[in-house]
């Protein structure tokens, strides 16, 4: 058997006791130098508990230090300020609850992050500078909820999508075809792209709920299966391309994954979308309802 040396063994304790202890996992200890062996015995650090549960850092990672750079990203329609940590987005949470979920109370939001097991973690006291300097924040905010991308599409789509009234109504002899999603959980549903006319358009219609929703938002829905226990990392809805599928043993595979491939076009303004057909009997209530009106005025 290998022989543990002092050295790893007083890493070793030093990890098992800053893993659980402290915000940012075992920290820089697991790369100490020869000469500056950690000590076993560590204080816990104080901190002011984070509006939600605290994700701990990846196993064997250290801490991220080029983090401070504030850019922005689109969630639901508002620009959120984020800061790229390890390659995800973590985006101001405050500024989430504030605009996309305005409209929840903190129970609600709570209640989903609980069932949804969506942990925040606390911005770097240099990240809590630049938005107060940017005027993200007031002055006097003592900390700052960061939520991944990922974590803050989950959230939304589940608070915003989880009751779906919207319905589709595609015309009797629309094109469909099967498709499937494996996000959070696996979902499959119906694509109708003649109804896709814009870049929210609703055209595709849940399997399960029969709910109607874009492309964007479908990657997002989920009904069984649901991966509460899973580390989900590096998502998008605007890459909702390369989620969503067509069952390969339909015997018109390539002609269905064709028409996902033109809405990716359309999507993207490389290529037009379709006019939007109007049902040719609400044209006829409509009609009827001119004519009525301008008789009215006559007489």
């Amino acid at each position: 058997m290998m022989e543990v040396t002092p050295h790893l063994k007083s890493v070793l304790k030093n990890y098992q006791h800053s893993a659980t202890k402290s915000l940012q996992g075992p920290g820089l200890s697991l790369v100490a130098t020869k000469h500056e062996l950690p000590s076993p015995e560590i204080r816990e650090e104080e901190f002011v508990p984070a509006p939600f549960p605290v994700q701990q850092v990846p196993i064997l990672t250290t801490p991220d230090t080029s983090c401070s750079e504030r850019t922005e990203t689109i969630l639901e329609g508002e620009s959120i300020s984020c800061f790229v940590v390890g390659g995800e987005k973590r985006l101001c949470l405050p500024q989430v609850l504030n605009s996309v979920l305005r409209d929840f109370s903190l129970q609600q939001i709570n209640q989903e992050c609980d069932q949804l097991q969506i942990y925040c973690s606390r911005c770097t006291p240099e990240q809590l500078n630049v938005l107060k300097n940017q005027g993200i924040l007031p002055s006097g905010a003592p900390s700052c909820g960061l939520i991944t991308k990922t974590d803050a599409e989950r959230l939304c789509s589940a608070l915003l999508y989880g009751q779906v009234s919207s319905v589709l109504r595609p015309r009797k002899g629309n094109l469909s075809f099967p498709i499937y999603h494996e996000c959070f959980g696996k979902a499959h549903g119906v694509c109708f792209p003649e109804l896709y006319t814009s870049k929210n358009s609703k055209c595709i219609e849940c399997e399960d709920c029969q709910g109607g929703f874009s492309p964007q938002q479908f990657v997002c829905h989920v009904h069984r299966d649901l991966e509460n226990r899973t580390v989900h990392w590096g998502f998008d809805s605007c890459n909702w391309r390369c989620y969503i599928h067509v069952p390969r043993e339909h015997e018109d595979y390539k002609q269905y994954v064709k028409y996902l491939d033109d809405m990716r076009e359309q999507y993207e303004g490389k290529m037009a979308f379709p006019t939007a057909i109007v049902d040719p009997v609400i044209k006829r209530k409509q009609v009827g309802g001119l004519f009525c009106l301008i008789f009215i005025l006559h007489s």
